[in-house]
């Protein structure tokens, strides 16, 4: 196994969480990944590297500007491909390309709270059920607030909490907030567990609150 690609890859991630994006692919072994956001691909090489250990598996890559050196797209271009588009805009293609459902999805994207939530939500009608949205910069405020409103929106999403905690923490404040970049958080599909989760909890509520009782 080789594991240069880590630690060369141009790519904006802590050691801690090039490690672990690379034991994520390997150990998921997801066949249909989808990348929002790559910038100069470092994470692409990381997952594609990944995928090459399995020997199976593809990449789809939406990004509206990206800026991946020749040699480096080389280095994946039998794994990935490159959608320079953005998203959510984008997704209906890259989803037509694998023909089917995404098992993982990196979101590492515009990193505003509007952005974030679409991307999240975008996402939702592509992705596998079973199938993890991994966010990058989950410490930045607005990407935390994205998250948050989408699992009140969504209750078919699994929170799994922060899987990367090293943070980098900035001299910088925007909207009166510290900038504190880093940090992944995972997050899972399970509509159908969600659907038996509320259909059990109203047979409770209907069992504690039946029709007609009164309260006294």
């Amino acid at each position: 196994m080789n594991l240069e690609i880590i630690h060369t890859a141009p790519a904006m991630l802590a050691t801690s969480e090039r490690l672990l994006l690379y034991a994520l692919i390997y150990g998921l072994r997801p066949q249909r990944c989808l990348e929002i956001g790559t910038a100069r691909g470092g994470s692409a090489l990381i997952i594609c590297a990944a995928l090459d250990q399995l020997g199976s598996g593809h990449l789809v890559i939406v990004d509206p500007s990206p800026q991946i050196a020749p040699e480096d797209w080389a280095r994946m271009a039998h794994r990935a491909i490159l959608i320079a588009q953005p998203s959510p805009e984008a997704l209906l293609q890259a989803f037509n390309l694998t023909k089917s459902p995404f098992d993982f999805v990196f979101i590492d994207g515009n990193h505003g709270f509007e952005y974030v939530l679409k991307d999240i939500e975008g996402v939702l009608p592509f992705l596998q059920e079973g199938g993890y949205i991994l966010l990058h910069d989950a410490h930045y405020f607005e990407v935390a607030e994205a998250i948050e409103v989408a699992l009140q929106r969504h209750p078919e999403l699994i929170d799994c909490g922060m899987i990367a905690r090293e943070a980098n923490v900035t001299e910088n404040f925007y909207k009166g907030q510290r900038v504190v970049w880093a940090g992944f958080r995972l997050l899972r599909f399970c509509p159908k567990p969600a659907k038996r989760l509320r259909e059990s909890l109203r047979a409770r509520l209907a069992q504690w609150f039946p029709c007609g009782e009164k309260r006294r």
